[in-house]
């Protein structure tokens, strides 16, 4: 068999990938920035709005706590149950086809030829490579799960773990808009809310440009100007309402 057909069947790292690749982190890593960055957008949002319509510092504040807590426990929810419909998936769609393996081995035989045939290996290479990948099922199971279905195990964070990890970085987030209302009156407390939050969104922006192939600095600045236009249309639609 060539080092090519060896390759495809025994995949080898050429490299060693950063242990968020190879623990499954990279998803954790995607719901931190997700759950920190909707924190800091949404209850900008929440606060800019509030502001304007709430007659007291207090009760801005006392708002922020509950928008903080019901906001997390809500992101967090819905990551866990996320998880775990995508887990509960993959098993479902791994039952499904180790059973097709062992009912129809002919026919997913035939697949994994035409899988590896697209690929460009014909002839007698073609049938060393679906011979070699056919005769230990677990292999077998496992390329079918990811050349036909696109599934990989790896790429799953636990349910428990990816909840706490949105909910969790949404009240951090949040934190951040909110920290100005103990120390400062209106309207300097919505100003300094404002930029600390454009600082922590351009920051988070520019570290996920790391993971998106962008320009840093186009990625923070994107977050950050997206997040305070939501927070200012907010802002006046309250501002407005409150006054009719």
């Amino acid at each position: 068999m060539s080092p090519e057909a060896k390759a495809l069947v025994h995949p080898t790292p050429s490299y060693r990938p950063e242990a968020w690749h190879r623990s499954g982190g990279g998803g954790l890593l995607r719901d931190l920035v997700l759950g920190s960055s909707d924190g800091l957008i949404g209850f900008l949002a929440f606060v800019a709005g509030v502001s304007a319509s709430l007659p007291t510092q207090r009760s801005i504040v006392l708002a922020g706590f509950a928008e903080m807590f019901a906001g997390g426990t809500s992101m967090g929810l819905g990551a866990y149950l996320g998880a775990k419909s995508e887990k509960e998936f993959y098993e479902k769609e791994r039952r499904r086809e180790r059973r097709e393996i062992a009912e129809m081995p002919e026919q997913e035989r035939e697949e994994i030829r035409e899988i590896y045939k697209g690929k460009g290996f014909e002839g007698k290479e073609l049938e060393m490579v679906v011979e070699r990948i056919t005769e230990d099922k677990e292999r077998w199971l496992r390329i079918m799960m990811h050349e036909e279905l696109g599934l990989t195990q790896t790429a799953f964070v636990p349910p428990v773990q990816a909840g706490l990890g949105v909910g969790l970085s949404y009240m951090v987030g949040v934190l951040v808009p909110l920290a100005p209302y103990f120390f400062l009156e209106r309207p300097w407390a919505l100003l300094a809310s404002m930029f600390a939050t454009f600082l922590v969104l351009f920051a988070i922006g520019a570290f996920k440009a790391g993971m998106t192939q962008r320009r840093w600095w186009q990625s923070g600045l994107e977050m950050a100007c997206l997040g305070l236009a939501g927070a200012l249309v907010c802002h006046f639609i309250s501002k407005w309402i409150a006054s009719i």
